[in-house]
């Protein structure tokens, strides 16, 4: 029979303990029928088709017959979706915050651009699986801490080796931008003149190291030609040499309003793609920040003003008034704490609640990001060429009731079995305590 049920194209076979498990009967080509199709990078199709050969998106259409030579998944009542996608996360770094051999999230000192995201992932995470069953099946993992952190990974949350997982490796530099603001506060542990010290070292560090890079390409470029020396190697200066040449944007971690404009306004000096993540205070600059073409990654909208004097929606509605003045908007979770990827649409639901568009929401967590890490021509749509790696719902992707029933990465079906899942199963069917007996009544 050529038409299947969704889950027995999602559903894996479990490991058999004493045995390596066999693999899993994967259709080289499948149909999606009758679904709900957000493209992300055009209008939404009501019935539609995807036909998926060989892990490529083939055609979709609205109101097409399947293909007679492929099996078929019903998704009449579904909604079909890119893969959700933070540009910025902690993924496979960090698992158990109060662990800390489960943590590889920064390396010691402050200037570390050679630190590779891709190579420190542990694939065996109880987070990748949890961020899968949430919709998250590709992401950015960074490096956190320091001045600069390290090199940007995207990369697929599944795979053996990171070579099967990684998409693009480096897709971005992340910087830390040091704090501006000065304590004059009687309480301040720290003199003015220290504080202003320890910034202006801070801020000549970063300088100086993209200033180097620069020189180090240069010279770099030269070898060869007569009369040129051969430079050595040096893996710190030659990880920022991408950013140099504005091969991948540097991602500029900044809240507050004077970090946010000191960021953009070096990056301009120094001819760097530029990229806001945080951006706290980015409403307040938004016509700069639209005008300079600088994307902001915006996390969390759910926290309280910085300022006492901020409307308490101030973090609510930074997403819309930004996306307002024309500033490209990406949504992201989980830079520090991988646990909550999941909640990405939650929380562009918040932004739209709040004046984000709502036609831009999908596209801020799948198609913006994608494009921001340079994978924006296989991932992030859902059209014809681009990989399969699509999410399969049982509603609006930004209602929180809705659940992600199917997963397919490259047009594989995914297992969305999860620890939290297994944790679920195992206390709702806990046994019942057997009811003790009756004590004997005692005679006076």
């Amino acid at each position: 029979m050529r038409r299947l049920a969704a889950a027995a194209l999602v559903f894996a076979p479990l490991l058999v303990f004493g045995r390596a498990p066999e693999a899993a009967p994967v259709p080289r080509a499948f149909s999606i029928v009758g679904a709900t199709i957000h493209t992300a990078s055009g209008p939404d199709i009501p019935n539609g088709t995807i036909v998926v050969r060989d892990g490529k998106i083939v055609s979709v259409a609205a109101g097409v017959a399947a293909p007679a030579d492929a099996p078929v998944v019903d998704g009449r009542g579904k909604h079909v979706y890119p893969s959700l996608f933070p540009p910025l996360t902690a993924l496979g770094l960090k698992e158990i915050s109060a662990v800390r051999s489960t943590i590889d999230q920064s390396e010691i000192g402050e200037i570390n651009p050679d630190a590779r995201a891709s190579l420190a992932v542990n694939f065996d995470s109880e987070l990748l699986p949890v961020a899968r069953s949430g919709g998250v099946l590709v992401a950015g993992i960074t490096p956190a801490g320091g001045i600069v952190a390290g090199t940007v990974a995207a990369m697929r949350l599944e795979g053996w080796t990171r070579e099967d997982a990684t998409l693009r490796d480096p897709a971005a530099v992340t910087v830390y931008w040091p704090e501006l603001a000065l304590d004059r506060s009687p309480t301040a542990t720290v003199s003015v003149k220290a504080q202003e010290k320890r910034r202006d070292a801070a801020l000549e560090k970063l300088k100086n190291a993209f200033r180097d890079a620069r020189g180090y390409a240069a010279a770099r470029g030269a070898d060869g030609k007569a009369g040129v020396p051969r430079h050595a190697v040096d893996p710190k200066l030659a990880a920022l040499v991408p950013a140099v040449e504005g091969r991948v944007p540097v991602v500029v971690a900044a809240n507050e309003l004077a970090q946010i404009r000191d960021a953009v306004r070096w990056a301009q000096e120094e001819s760097l793609k530029v990229v806001i993540w945080g951006g706290a205070d980015a409403w307040r600059m938004a016509d700069e920040l639209a005008k300079a073409g600088v994307p902001v990654v915006v996390d969390s909208p759910l926290d309280l003003p910085r300022r006492g004097d901020e409307p308490y929606d101030t973090a609510f509605a930074n997403a819309g008034k930004l996306a307002q003045a024309g500033v490209r908007v990406v949504f992201n979770e989980g830079g520090d704490d991988g646990s909550n990827v999941r909640n990405l649409p939650h929380l562009a639901a918040t932004a739209v609640t709040f004046g984000f568009p709502r036609e831009k929401a999908v596209a801020a967590m799948t198609l913006e990001p994608a494009r921001l890490l340079g994978v924006g021509d296989r991932l992030g749509s859902i059209e014809p060429g681009k990989d399969a790696t699509l999410i399969v719902t049982d509603g609006d992707i930004l209602d929180l009731r809705s659940r992600v029933v199917a997963a397919y990465l490259d047009g594989r079906a995914l297992d969305l079995t999860d620890r939290q899942k297994r944790l679920y199963e195992r206390y709702r069917m806990r046994p019942t305590p057997a009811a003790a007996p009756a004590r004997p009544t005692e005679k006076p």
